[in-house]
């Protein structure tokens, strides 16, 4: 028996219709399952992806139709398509896939985690179903966690998570948000790279300020400190410009977590990565005009 799921932003007597209709002709071999893309969730550990539907492994269908996302759902099909030519999990429309720089960082952490990078293990469930997971989430992950607005830039919508009621915090801080969430690791230190082409040309490390902080973020204050480019140890550099491959970013700023056991962690890698324009100590703007010469075949001493 065939199964098809029809996942639609909601359920209504037309869409009713046009299943009952269908499955008319199809009869029972080919039972058609309607839900909403709300019942989703998002499980990455590794290079594993897991998707789940109300509960049920999505492969147990033969066939997804993204029959109608809308705005408010548009990424997050995206992101499932890509997961489901990955499961080898046959759906409609392919055109999802190339959805390009418009995925948040729900997309291209699924992206990197299918490159084989070294990523932390992440869960996601849309909004109205953390509380119903908060659970699930605390057995997988451990206390603390993170949580992460998947569409935050510069450190801003990223929580620590204590406990449950931590949860409730969370969703207070804007009704639009959608979060994913990962284990909290103790972190050693922080690298910021810069990759142009396919080399990095800057790397950094990052240093909190803040008493109790632990995102090291510039935006929030945290202190830069840019390294030799000969010192770069050469596992960074690799995950740096592989990590900026399976995005297809020509200029990208990645960024690299050392934890306590000296294990390197892949965070994220971010177009358009923001520069240090007014310390004489950031090489940043100096390798980028570089970096645009050689592009445009300028003879010019940079």
């Amino acid at each position: 028996m065939k199964k098809i799921l029809f996942l639609v932003d909601k359920i209504d007597p037309k869409k009713e219709a046009l299943v009952a209709g269908l499955q008319g002709y199809l009869g029972a071999k080919a039972p058609i399952h309607l839900a909403r893309f709300t019942e989703v969730t998002v499980k990455v550990s590794g290079d594993e992806i897991e998707i789940k539907i109300e509960g049920k492994d999505i492969r147990e269908f033969s066939l997804v139709y993204f029959r109608r996302a809308g705005n408010d759902y548009f990424t997050l099909a995206a992101t499932l398509g890509i997961c489901l030519q990955s499961l080898k999990v046959p759906f409609f429309d392919h055109a999802f896939v190339k959805i390009g720089p418009a995925g948040n960082k729900l997309t291209s952490l699924v992206r990197l985690a299918l490159a084989e990078l070294p990523m932390i293990p992440l869960f996601f469930c849309w909004r109205t179903k953390i509380l119903a997971n908060a659970d699930l989430i605390i057995s997988q992950f451990g206390l603390p966690l993170i949580a992460k607005e998947i569409n935050s830039h510069r450190g801003k919508g990223i929580f620590l998570i204590k406990g449950k009621a931590d949860f409730d915090r969370v969703l207070a801080t804007d009704p639009q948000s959608q979060f994913l969430f990962q284990k909290f690791l103790t972190t050693k230190k922080e690298y910021r790279l810069l990759v142009l082409g396919e080399k990095v040309a800057v790397w950094e490390r990052k240093i909190p300020t803040a008493p109790g902080e632990f995102r090291s973020n510039v935006a929030l204050g945290a202190r830069e400190e840019f390294l030799a480019i000969k010192d770069l140890p050469a596992p960074m550099a690799a995950i740096a410009v592989a990590a900026a491959k399976a995005l297809d970013y020509q200029i990208a700023g990645v960024d690299i977590l050392v934890d306590q056991q000296e294990k390197l962690w892949l965070l994220e890698a971010n177009r358009g990565p923001g520069l240090t324009y007014d310390d004489p100590a950031s090489p940043e703007v100096k390798e980028l005009a570089a970096f645009f010469a050689r592009q445009l075949a300028i003879n010019h001493e940079i």
